[in-house]
């Protein structure tokens, strides 16, 4: 007997819990925010990535041919 009242306690704060955030998500603003400027100089560090990704393919591949 205390079992189901433990759990009918538990669902009860489930779904209380479960409301509150309902309530949140309703109570925002329904349009999305605007899209962020462009940050200067953002070229260099997708070139540096790239740079990055193809040294450990490099490195990844005369690995494999090593062994």
């Amino acid at each position: 007997m205390a079992s189901q009242a433990i759990s009918f306690k538990s669902f009860v704060i489930v779904v209380v819990v479960a409301l509150f955030f309902a309530a949140a998500a309703f109570a925002q603003e329904l349009s999305p925010a605007p899209a962020p400027g462009p940050d200067a100089g953002a070229a260099g560090s997708v070139s540096s990535s790239v740079a990055i990704i193809g040294a450990s393919v490099v490195l990844s591949m005369l690995a494999i041919l090593k062994h």
